[in-house]
């Protein structure tokens, strides 16, 4: 029976939004169509092969002028027996306002059964597996192409930089290359030796991970997580330097580098940091450029003045300067105080509330705690007697040792107070204040004493920096700057008497004094004998006079600050100035 006009088309009778555009997926225009609504089905085998597209002509697919408008999917779909019809199961069914019925019938399958979907998506993801190996295989070829091409650009000024880094390195030319090769570019190269270019080539050999794909090559035994000796270019360089350091440097940058004038243009040196950038850096400025800077007898207009030798002086004290603080910095870093590691206790398992609960009430976790408190309370207690002892002072030392002198010890206890406040030592606190351990009580006063003691030191430091720049004429042996500049050195002191909360007793002040008299002395030797170069009995009556009443103002000073022994500093202070 006909569906009624204006009545909505039920589920069975209503095709989804779109389906008319539907087709099997992998199916070609010319393959076998699945039989449209009102065909017969083809028949079977034995009955032989009829092509489908016979039965379209016998449906009445006519055009649409020839069709009345009255035609419908409703009317055709009322010629489908009701047992034939596909139904649409219940959660594909679509909202009635949306549905509207087919106008047209078209070649192939109108519809298709859920499982046909899905047995279409499961091959279609499929196939796309072949496509990632073939986009892997691309990605080789390309990263060996490009790899290639780096290889092109390579010329005698290139060779030239090989063979010094092979010589260096101790490799031959041909890994120093393979290993260039691996970086990723070989712009760094460019840059050096164009016109107006880049005036460094830093090269870093150290040990690093396997390169992977981009390199272009394979590496023979290379496995997951493996580590090599790789050679790095400027940037690509690893943040921390833990190996040779090659750098090549150009004196002029007005002309471009090429093969033969390369030698002439382009200096280079090692900078070996394989046991630590300030071990590296000390020892070649100490060995190579020092050295070089003392036999220089070439200086240009400061060969030509008096002015000119204590330029020449000046900066000769600021790289030996830079040494010490070099060393001060080393030391610094040599002088902490590691705190025992413990490796029997899982440190890890003492984080929440339940697992220190554990923890404090078996009593052999507690033991094994309190045990290593103890280990962590004598080293600090150590380093708090070794602080307060008297040190060991040069009968020439200046005031700048005392800066260095507190600036390493607000490292070493600025260290171990990040150590007690990292989550090993807070873990164990926790379980002992838990377990109500008596070691507790004792460790808060040492905890308290390691506090009160960094900040002394850190704020003797911040004090001590004051004296820094008022005391370099002392130090460049610069008098005539220096007897100008004593009253900036006066304020400095009684500042520091003045506002230090912890450097302004007795005793320090008293040191202070003493350094600073024992660097005047010293700068006034040298003065006097122009940097221990000449004897005063070989210089001229005049010159030496002259020399010696340009530190006249220096006297009455040192003489006042080598009698000062415990006295009222600043009335002392006033008096010198």
């Amino acid at each position: 029976m006909s569906a009624k006009e204006g009545d909505p088309p039920t589920p069975e009778e209503a095709a989804p939004p779109g389906s008319e555009d539907t087709a099997l997926p992998g199916l070609d225009p010319g393959d076998e169509a699945l039989p449209g609504p009102g065909e017969a089905p083809p028949p079977s085998d034995e009955e032989g092969q009829r092509p489908a597209t016979e039965a379209a002509p016998a449906l009445g697919a006519a055009s649409a002028s020839e069709r009345g408008p009255a035609s419908s999917g409703n009317d055709l779909l009322n010629l489908i027996p009701s047992d034939e019809r596909i139904v649409i199961p219940e959660d594909d069914e679509q909202d009635e306002h949306r549905i509207r019925p087919r106008s047209t019938l078209r070649r192939g399958p109108s519809m298709l059964s859920q499982s046909s979907r899905r047995s279409s998506r499961y091959h279609r993801s499929m196939s796309g597996i072949p496509n990632l190996q073939e986009t892997l295989k691309e990605r080789q070829a390309r990263f060996r192409d490009a790899r290639e091409s780096r290889k092109m650009k390579i010329d005698p000024s290139y060779k030239y930089i090989f063979e010094i880094l092979a010589e260096k390195l101790g490799l031959d030319v041909v890994s120093v290359e393979e290993l260039i090769l691996d970086c990723p570019s070989l712009e760094p190269f460019a840059h050096f030796l164009m016109k107006d270019g880049c005036k460094t080539l830093k090269f870093l050999y150290q040990e690093g991970d396997v390169p992977g794909l981009e390199c272009g090559r394979t590496i023979a035994g290379a496995t997951k997580g493996a580590k090599m000796m790789r050679l790095y270019i400027d940037n690509a360089a690893p943040e921390k330097l833990k190996g040779l350091c090659i750098f090549f440097v150009r004196c002029h940058s007005d002309t471009a580098i090429n093969a033969k004038n390369i030698h002439e243009e382009v200096l280079f040196t090692v900078l070996d940091a394989s046991t630590g950038i300030l071990s590296g850096i000390r020892n070649m400025l100490s060995s190579i450029f020092l050295p070089a800077i003392l036999a220089t007898n070439n200086w240009g207009a400061l060969n030509h003045s008096k002015q000119g030798e204590s330029e020449k002086h000046i900066f000769t004290e600021t790289i030996n300067r830079y040494l010490s603080f070099l060393d001060g910095a080393r030391v610094s870093i040599e002088g902490t105080v590691k705190l025992k590691k413990v490796d029997n206790i899982d440190f890890s398992k003492l984080h929440t509330f339940e697992e220190v609960t554990a923890a404090a009430s078996n009593s052999e976790t507690v033991r094994q705690l309190e045990e290593v408190l103890m280990t962590w309370y004598k080293q600090i207690e150590q380093v708090l007697i070794e602080s307060k002892q008297m040190r060991k002072k040069a009968d020439d030392s200046g005031p700048l040792t005392e800066l260095e002198h507190w600036k390493r010890m607000s490292a070493k206890f600025n260290y171990i107070i990040e150590q007690i406040k990292g989550p090993t030592c807070k873990a164990v606190i926790n379980v002992l204040n838990v377990a109500h351990s008596k070691l507790l009580k004792n460790w808060r006063d040492l905890d308290a004493r390691i506090t009160d003691t960094a900040n002394e030191s850190k704020d003797n430091v911040r004090y001590l920096y004051t004296l820094e720049k008022v005391c370099q004429p002392l130090y460049n042996y610069d008098l005539v700057s220096m007897a100008h500049g004593i009253q900036n050195l006066i304020n400095a002191i009684r500042m520091i008497h003045s506002v230090s909360r912890y450097y302004n007793t007795s005793e320090r002040m008293t040191s202070l004094f003493i350094k600073v008299t024992n660097q005047m002395v010293t700068a006034c030797k040298a003065y006097i004998t122009d940097g221990g170069t000449v004897h005063v009995w070989d210089q001229e009556t005049p010159i030496v006079l002259k020399k010696i009443q340009t530190f006249h103002h220096l006297t009455h000073f040192c003489l006042l600050c080598s009698s000062t022994k415990h006295v009222n500093f600043e009335k002392t202070l006033y008096r010198v100035a």
